[in-house]
């Protein structure tokens, strides 16, 4: 590490602006439900999402409800 006490020489060099922060990844969320009143934020990096996601995707149908609903609100 580099020691330099004038302020003005550490501002050209860059030694006091913080680390860059890093946007390039994305993170997935999913809420999963243990109890009726807790949730838990389970956060996923895009390589996990990618492993994991077909536990978290719906599979098959709408209920019957839903469906009738969905017909009738049009």
């Amino acid at each position: 590490m580099v020691n330099v006490i004038d302020k003005n020489v550490r501002a050209i060099l860059g030694l006091d602006e913080p680390e860059p922060r890093e946007i390039t990844k994305n993170r997935r969320g999913v809420m999963s439900y243990s109890a009726k009143d807790t949730g838990n934020l389970q956060i996923f990096t895009n390589e996990s999402w990618e492993r994991n996601k077909h536990y978290y995707q719906p599979v098959g149908g709408r209920s019957c409800v839903k469906n009738f609903s969905k017909a009738i609100c049009k």
